[in-house]
């Protein structure tokens, strides 16, 4: 929240260079800050190349929504993936749709329930040694190798 972090965030942020990680995680901020976390929150979300998005986030961010609606529509604004953490055991990863098809129900993205939620950690480690997937099964096989790891 201190300004010149954020300076220095956005201008690592738009560098090239490797993977964009962004972990929305806002328990521990201030009621007050919530409006202008929302837009950072969106902000951040268009560059990541993984979005991660606790059910506790969406709540704070964007009111009593359904979970899934917020997390697909940072999808849709965004360029990434997103990760919706359910809690330590379910999540689910709204990534491209293989084929890039239009879908009736909303951008051409799929969404894939885990039986498991990866810690942030592996996941940046897995998207650090092995880039950014293009396709649903390649982040799938993301995210089962952090939740292995």
């Amino acid at each position: 929240m201190r300004p010149d972090a954020l300076v220095a965030a956005r201008g690592l942020w738009q560098a090239p260079g490797p993977s964009r990680l962004f972990d929305a995680g806002v328990a521990g901020m201030p009621d007050s800050a919530l409006p202008w976390l929302r837009e950072l929150v969106e902000e951040f979300c268009r560059d990541a190349d993984l979005t991660v998005l606790g059910i506790g986030d969406v709540t704070r961010l964007f009111g009593p929504v359904p979970p899934l609606r917020a997390a697909r529509r940072l999808r849709a604004m965004g360029r990434g993936a997103v990760l919706l953490a359910c809690g330590p055991a379910v999540s689910v990863l709204i990534c491209d749709d293989p084929g890039g098809r239009p879908r009736a129900d909303g951008p051409a993205a799929i969404l894939i329930g885990l039986p498991f939620t990866p810690t942030l950690p592996n996941l940046q480690a897995t998207l650090g040694s092995g880039g950014v997937p293009w396709d649903a099964p390649g982040w799938l096989d993301l995210a089962e190798k952090a939740a292995a790891a």
